[in-house]
């Protein structure tokens, strides 16, 4: 009997399939950065392999990604502009900016 997939192993293993083809890598050039072998990658985009939080990482700096993305997927372009606003707002500010919007998504519930 066929051992049933995760469906998360599933998910990550497309977005690093998705992430490798749109950067036009090989296998081979993602197993040379990763340390990884271009079989146990074929094994992750096929969903057959999990990942280890090491893997996730080597993967992550190889794509030129945040291992949030390849656990998550890419936030919606909707949400770029919000990003990038945050990223203006003062280190020292930034707690105060995230308590009003807090403030502001409550009223709206």
């Amino acid at each position: 009997m066929a051992r049933k997939l995760k469906d998360v192993n599933i998910e990550i293993g497309a977005r690093i399939k998705s992430e490798r083809t749109a950067q036009k890598m090989t296998r081979e050039d993602l197993a040379k950065l990763s340390g990884y072998s271009a079989n146990f990658i074929q094994e992750v985009e096929r969903g057959r392999s999990g990942l280890s939080s090491e893997s996730i990482r080597a993967f992550a700096v190889a794509l030129n990604l945040s291992a949030d993305t390849l656990l998550f997927g890419r936030a919606p372009d909707s949400f770029e502009y919000v990003i990038q606003k945050l990223k203006a707002v003062p280190a020292d500010k930034l707690p105060h900016v995230l308590k009003i919007i807090d403030e502001a998504i409550e009223c709206t519930r």
